[in-house]
């Protein structure tokens, strides 16, 4: 949804470094990660339950609580397992920042296996592409583990290794922001620590129209809030308004203003960390069926002329009291009266040559039923596929694991074995109310057949775009008002291949006239009679969706 590209600096951490530490001590529940650059700490902090989300992606990393639902991935990986050995269960019960620097120094007491206490020290490391978490044994200094390992190769000065030293990343040296040396002639980025160029040119602008320094540094120093500016499609942000950009701009508490900041971003990071693949076996898939319709429409046009070699055998049974052989060609006069020539086999007889057009025919015949037997099923395969592929495009994480499911299930990706006895997965289903009407919808196969056919009324209205590939829709009526009607509509042509046309035709029906595709995967259905609405397709951000 948004796009940012503006660091963390750290005045900023330090704000957030503040808002958690007023939450201490604070109780590590589990851990557990959504994509490979973000971990998710679910925390008791503050008297309730909530995630300490630490992103360490190289472009918008950062650290806040949050209490959205952070999707996770199945299987956690050997680091998130190792940060579950060491410290889950333990207290976070210290934070520390060095001179307003991109990181944070977290002090954890845990118990062992043997349940004696032992002191860890977690460095969040949020420094663009050096953004890196890191686990380190107090007693001994040595790291355990990191989430991004660099030997000493890759940096001479600063190795992060299992059982390496730990060492703080290099310090700044340079002046508190909020003290009163500050030269306001040279760069502050490069004298004041925790600033930014944003900020700096921020302050600068604010200088220009006439605000005294001493002024701002007191706004900066005692905000507490994030201030969001929107340009096109992204979000600069800061702790105090940006007034430089000459936008309008909204404010938000620190953390909510991270979420509304970061979640979208993250979350399209944790589907792409699982769709990559799924995209390549779709993409694979569609190509080797066009590819295969493609051989197929041209064996078919070869055999189509069925007719021509029918009716040159019965010809030439006709002239049969002709010359027997040597003949390369025959004239003779079709049944409506037109001359016709026929090539023939020189070696053969008249007789010969009619049973063998007469054989050409069966032949034909037989390959045309089988090759448009095989167009049937490519035809309907690539459908398929394109249907996963318009999926994935505006898959959430659930979703797409929804579709990766269906994939193996299929054999076109390979099943992890488990000895494990296997929970049935919820399928998941998003609903909305509006005026006391309820309206369902699914966003990949799985869910819409599951909508259709087994979760929807018989007498519910159901909706989906007329000849695109999209979500099945269901409101709990079967005479609902135009509002309702264009709302569903809205939501079927949205979430479709038509999203971005306009006058999208929308069919809709009562539930009970769908039927199965027979031979098809779920999502396919048929109907006979149908009405059809037109929508211009829109992203209805007031919609309160909710996942069932």
């Amino acid at each position: 949804m948004y796009n940012n590209h503006m660091a963390l600096d750290g005045i900023t951490l330090s704000k957030v470094k503040e808002e958690i530490s007023g939450l201490l001590p604070i109780r590590i529940n589990r851990i557990s990660e959504s994509s490979k650059t973000e971990i998710i700490f679910n925390v008791h902090a503050g008297g309730k339950r909530t995630n300490l989300v630490m992103s360490f992606h190289s472009v918008y990393n950062h650290i806040c609580l949050s209490n959205k639902n952070y999707s996770t991935y199945l299987e956690p990986s050997t680091f998130v397992m190792v940060l579950r050995k060491y410290i889950l269960n333990g207290i976070i019960y210290d934070i520390e920042q060095n001179s307003y620097d991109r990181f944070l120094l977290m002090k954890i007491r845990a118990r062992n296996e043997l349940y004696d206490e032992k002191e860890y020290l977690l460095s969040v490391e949020l420094m663009g592409k050096y953004a890196n978490l890191i686990l380190v044994d107090q007693e001994t200094g040595k790291i355990i583990d990191a989430l991004k390992k660099i030997p000493p190769f890759e940096n001479t000065r600063r190795t992060i290794l299992s059982g390496a030293i730990f060492t703080l990343p290099e310090p700044q040296d340079k002046k508190d922001p909020y003290g009163n040396e500050v030269n306001l002639d040279e760069s502050l980025v490069k004298q004041l620590a925790g600033f930014s160029k944003q900020l700096e040119k921020e302050v600068r602008y604010r200088l220009s129209i006439g605000q005294q320094y001493e002024d701002v540094i007191k706004e900066i120093k005692e905000s507490d809030s994030l201030y969001l500016t929107k340009i096109d499609d992204s979000y600069e942000y800061s702790i105090i308004p940006l007034l430089s950009l000459e936008r309008p701009y909204e404010k938000w508490p620190i953390f909510e203003g991270f979420d509304e900041l970061y979640f979208h971003s993250d979350e399209k990071e944790r589907i792409k960390n699982i769709s990559d693949d799924l995209f390549k076996v779709v993409k694979r898939q569609i190509k080797h069926f066009e590819n295969k319709i493609g051989k197929l429409n041209e064996s078919l046009h070869d055999a189509i002329n069925l007719s021509s070699d029918l009716e040159s055998g019965e010809l030439l049974y006709t002239y049969s009291n002709l010359d027997d052989k040597g003949l390369k060609e025959v004239e003779v006069v079709d049944y409506e009266g037109n001359s016709r020539i026929i090539k023939l086999d020189p070696k053969l007889s008249i007789k010969e040559n009619a049973n063998k057009y007469y054989q050409i025919y069966q032949k034909k015949r037989k390959g045309k039923v089988y090759i448009e037997e095989q167009l049937a099923i490519a035809s309907n395969s690539l459908e398929y596929f394109n249907s996963l592929n318009e999926q994935l495009s505006y898959a959430n994480y659930e979703d797409a694991l929804d579709i990766k499911e269906e994939l193996a299930k299929y054999g076109y990706l390979k099943k992890k074995t488990s000895h494990k006895a296997k929970k049935k997965k919820k399928i998941s289903l998003y609903q909305l109310e509006v005026d006391g009407y309820l309206i369902t919808f699914g966003k990949n196969n799985i869910q819409n057949s599951y909508l259709s056919f087994d979760y929807a009324k018989p007498n519910n209205l159901w909706f989906h775009a007329h000849d695109y590939h999209g979500s099945h829709v269901v409101v709990n009526s079967d005479n609902p008002p135009e509002k309702i009607m264009r709302i569903c509509a809205n939501i079927a042509a949205y979430y479709s291949k038509g999203r971005y046309s306009s006058s999208v035709p929308v069919d809709y029906l009562p539930v009970k006239q769908l039927k199965k595709v027979k031979g098809m995967p779920p999502g396919f259905v048929t109907f006979h009679s149908h009405k059809t609405i037109y929508i211009d397709p829109y992203d209805d951000k007031e919609l309160e969706i909710r996942t069932l």
